[in-house]
């Protein structure tokens, strides 16, 4: 064979092997860009999720302790009048009922399926608690009530903890 032939066969593979390795390269910086914006809209979500926590952990506490003033009001007008569950006032029932619209759209932000439930359970007897009709159920609930936030409080804690990993 010729010069020319080799130099031309020399040519179309020096060719064919640079396609090949651009190739390779923007498969591979494809391959990293698209698991860099994965890990990015996970960290989205990390983050997203750990200010929910961190603010349902305080608009939670304020409900609780608006759920407890209700509580110690009822409590307070039955040793009053002998008669339980009475209307709320105003600036209570109007705190009380912020608080909890707001809690209900934080806890509906959580992805965590076991601590949304778990915090669901917990509204639900905070609002049945506020809203019994005899002193001895008000009572019970609120017992469940403490038990129920204080497990919340841990599962919180520990989901919150997880987003850092």
């Amino acid at each position: 064979m010729e010069v020319m032939t080799w130099a031309f066969i020399g040519t179309i593979i020096g060719a064919i092997a640079s396609i090949a390795t651009t190739i390779i390269t923007n498969w591979s910086s494809y391959l990293i860009v698209r698991q860099t914006k994965g890990y990015e809209r996970k960290e989205i979500a990390n983050t997203f999720q750990r200010q929910t926590i961190i603010e349902l952990q305080v608009e939670l506490l304020e409900y609780i302790r608006s759920c407890y003033q209700a509580y110690l009001y009822d409590c307070n007008q039955f040793k009053k009048t002998g008669e339980w569950g009475g209307k709320l006032p105003e600036d209570l029932n109007t705190k009380n009922r912020e608080l909890s619209a707001k809690t209900s759209i934080l806890i509906q932000r959580i992805s965590n399926n076991e601590l949304r439930d778990n915090l669901l359970v917990l509204k639900d007897s905070c609002a049945r608690c506020t809203l019994s009709k005899k002193k001895s159920e008000a009572d019970e609930l609120y017992a469940i009530l403490s038990e129920d936030y204080q497990k919340s409080n841990e599962l919180l804690g520990m989901v919150l903890r997880s987003t850092y990993q």
